[in-house]
């Protein structure tokens, strides 16, 4: 019988050998915003995304931002969702701010929504802080709670004056109720 760190070797080589190789950005990729932000809307969450983020946020303004504008606008979630990750970890982003802010706050699909709302607590955008209390209500729970992090990630104090608070701290959701306990003791959620 094989010893136990003979064993646990063996497995983690069995599961290394049956999980996907990483997702790598050619040139043309890096080259083509366009390729690029395609690429990002087809790769599933997770760390595969990175180089693809990272490419679109090295990537000129002016060949990128045109590109970001339509992607936060297409009929295609997978490409908001993306287009809207990538604006989020620009330094330029707040350009498409108002795009991103339309997207956390009407956008029919969930995913959407907590993206661009991450995008925007990603870019500090104060001017959102308005727009996503009203996510603060919103029926689902994993709305509720990416507003309620990206408004105390723009502005910790004005977070945790929120008229909301106490009523989010009795939310359903074990996850809406802890961080808005932590954000009214000053204490940021993760």
């Amino acid at each position: 019988m094989p010893s136990r760190n003979r064993f646990a070797t063996i497995l983690l080589a069995a599961l290394a050998a049956c999980s996907p190789a990483p997702v790598v950005p050619t040139a043309a990729d890096i080259d083509d915003p366009a390729s690029t932000l395609a690429r990002l809307a087809s790769e599933p969450e997770g760390p595969g995304r990175k180089p693809f983020v990272q490419a679109l946020r090295r990537a000129p303004a002016d060949r990128v931002m045109p590109l970001l504008r339509a992607g936060l606008v297409s009929s295609d979630p997978a490409l908001r969702s993306a287009a809207a990750l990538a604006t989020g970890r620009r330094s330029d982003g707040h350009e498409l701010a108002p795009d991103l802010l339309g997207l956390a706050t009407t956008d029919p699909d969930t995913g959407v929504r907590i993206v661009a709302t991450r995008s925007l607590a990603n870019l500090r955008h104060a001017d959102a802080f308005p727009g996503l209390t009203q996510n603060l209500s919103h029926e689902t729970a994993t709305i509720r709670l990416s507003a309620l992090r990206a408004l105390a990630r723009i502005d910790p104090d004005r977070a945790a004056a929120l008229p909301d608070l106490a009523r989010l701290q009795l939310d359903p959701d074990a996850r809406v109720a802890d961080s808005a306990t932590k954000i009214a003791r000053g204490i940021a959620p993760r």
